[in-house]
């Protein structure tokens, strides 16, 4: 016997849980707003970026793309000063963080939102005091655009999010899965199209070692302690724990390290993101590609589980309740790790296992996910709304 509630109820449910998830919310905001005067390191870095007198890129690095450069570029004179540059970031994030609910009730329905709006409770505090959230807005934008086939504003919003963060360019293999509307040549073009433009403006700003900065984050030479690699070399030697390029690393790596964990990474996370539209698992297929992008880097930091949160949404409609519970644990676990993250800087067993812990389930999740995605049957593309 199975037992289901009325799809009424479910509703009310769903509507009842966004309402009270995301009025849990709102005075993390204000708190965050509040917190935002207080020095923080990725601040004052955004700040910097924002101010430092030169050529960004030539006269000093910077490892962002080139519209969150030209965002702190901009923002930063306007504000005048390092308390509301601060306040204005927490309120572009606070309306980001609505943006993807409304985005995800958009394409997936009240239920999508509900549980996004639950899954990020545990640490939409440090979601809020980062950037993280621009992009995976623009990423939640172009998937639920591309799921209600809009297929040319999908591409623009994925090259739009890439160039904040690189990781939004994972979802472009869904403009090459068959629409029964829409010819995928148009999206193509319009992606290849916008991602030349800002490719080009970023080379006329940056010139080629702009793009190689971001990849290797401004040339750091360690592994972030949170990364997979980082983690374990934690676990057994922690004599080269140093504070470089604005992350506590651990160990020796190299740029073309970095890069090529980068590549390892991309080329599943492209495969399973393209194989879950296929299958009709678009959720499974954004926690694994992500996933995977994120267990190879060499740069693993908490704020980067946001990333998957709308995927969990996503999931649960497709009822991959797994995966959804999956990347509710990943962020649970990210923010148990931050909250501990100074123990773990000296050492700590408890924030090693809980860092295991958090690793473990994001490789695990990243599996499951491909072997889910891998085993089901290929499904001809149906109208949508």
């Amino acid at each position: 016997m199975t037992f289901s509630l009325p799809p009424r109820l479910r509703r009310g449910l769903a509507g009842w849980l966004l309402f009270t998830s995301l009025a849990v919310h709102v005075p993390i905001a204000v708190v965050a707003v509040s917190h935002s005067t207080v020095k923080d390191a990725d601040f004052d870095n955004y700040y910097n970026i924002g101010t430092k007198p030169g050529r960004p890129y030539k006269d000093f690095p910077v490892e962002f793309p080139v519209a969150a450069l030209v965002t702190f570029r901009a923002l930063a004179p306007m504000a005048g000063n390092f308390e509301r540059f601060c306040l204005i970031l927490v309120l572009i994030n606070f309306a980001a963080d609505l943006a993807i609910a409304g985005l995800l009730a958009w394409g997936w329905g009240i239920p999508a939102a509900a549980c996004y709006a639950f899954v990020m409770i545990p640490l939409v505090d440090l979601f809020f005091l980062r950037m993280d959230l621009w992009s995976t807005a623009f990423a939640t934008f172009g998937v639920a655009a591309w799921f209600r086939e809009r297929r040319n504003l999908a591409a623009m919003s994925f090259v739009a999010g890439a160039a904040y963060k690189l990781w939004p360019f994972a979802f472009l293999p869904l403009l090459l899965v068959p629409s029964p509307t829409r010819g995928r040549t148009p999206a193509i073009a319009t992606a290849f199209a916008a991602g030349m433009v800002v490719l080009a403006g970023w080379l006329w700003v940056a010139g080629p070692s702009g793009l190689y900065q971001v990849l290797t984050f401004r040339g750091a030479r360690g592994y972030e302690v949170e990364s997979t690699v980082g983690g374990i070399w934690m676990l057994f030697d922690q004599s080269s724990l140093r504070l470089e390029m604005g992350a506590w690393r651990v160990g020796t790596t190299s740029g073309p390290i970095s890069v090529l964990l980068f590549v390892l990474g991309v080329v599943p996370c492209l495969w399973i993101v393209w194989r879950g539209a296929r299958v009709r698992r678009v959720g499974a297929g954004w926690a694994g590609g992500i996933s995977t992008l994120l267990v190879m880097s060499a740069l693993l930091s908490p704020q980067f589980a946001c990333w998957l949160a709308p995927a969990s949404g996503v999931a649960w409609v497709e009822k991959d309740r797994r995966t959804a519970v999956l990347i509710g644990l990943v962020i649970f676990f990210s923010n148990l790790l931050w909250k501990d993250f100074n123990a773990l800087l000296h050492g700590l067993s408890r924030p090693l296992v809980i860092l295991m812990a958090r690793n473990l389930l994001l490789a695990f999740l990243a599996f499951d996910a491909a072997r889910r995605v891998a085993r089901a049957p290929l499904i001809e593309p149906t109208h949508r709304p």
